[in-house]
């Protein structure tokens, strides 16, 4: 496993940050919408406009990037009107769509965020920036409702009741950090679905956590 550690706090009492959506869906590369991203919520907003609409009202975030292929989710965001997003073409991945995305990224510090988790809060991304200034990566986690249970052959062998967690986004990075994670993850073919999962099968770096909130799900589309 390669060291692939950064030093150095950023200075300053405001962290400024690039957030990097993913609305591009498991076949992005194939042009296919997101289709939970284009659902209304009951408020009239639609899951990605609800999304995305956190960082376009923070002022940290100096950029968003949002990692698509389809020509209806462009249209979408278009709707902002915010010289803060920039489209990029997603991979036939997730892990490729988060590369492709990274490399637009303009600000030391990412937040990478599911487009279709649309009920962050602005105090868990204060925490999660507050943790940043002195870590390469941090993520939100939610411990589960009931105990967790080791099962082989049908049957219960074992149950854990303390210490797991279950992750969320946004997951926190230093840029270079994970740019650098994913560029190895892609010479090892390895495709993941979670960020920090990714971090931790290709670096050494400890990733911070701030436990999040419940209510951050991803939004599910009814039968």
């Amino acid at each position: 496993m390669e060291n692939i550690s950064y030093k150095g706090n950023l200075k300053g009492d405001t962290m400024n940050y690039t957030a990097l959506i993913l609305a591009a869906g498991k076949k992005a590369g194939e042009g296919l919408s997101y289709k939970k991203a284009l659902v209304e919520l009951t408020s009239g907003e639609r899951v990605l406009d609800k999304s995305v609409s956190i960082f376009l009202e923070d002022d940290r975030c100096q950029q968003i990037v949002i990692v698509t292929n389809s020509a209806d989710l462009q249209k979408l965001v278009q709707s902002h009107d915010s010289g803060k997003i920039v489209h990029v073409k997603g991979g036939k991945t997730r892990s490729e769509s988060v590369l492709l995305g990274l490399t637009a990224v303009s600000e030391d510090v990412v937040l990478i965020h599911d487009g279709v988790r649309p009920w962050i809060r602005t105090k868990y991304i204060d925490q999660i920036l507050t943790k940043m200034k002195t870590e390469n990566a941090c993520v939100l986690a939610v411990k589960p409702k009931g105990a967790l249970v080791q099962v082989e052959d049908g049957y219960i062998t074992d149950i854990v009741r303390q210490s797991y967690m279950q992750t969320q986004t946004p997951q926190a990075f230093k840029t270079s950090f994970i740019l650098r994670c994913y560029t190895i993850a892609k010479g090892l073919e390895l495709n993941v679905m979670d960020d920090a999962e990714l971090v931790s099968r290709v670096s050494d770096t400890k990733i911070a956590v701030v436990e999040g909130d419940i209510r951050n799900v991803r939004y599910m589309l009814k039968d």
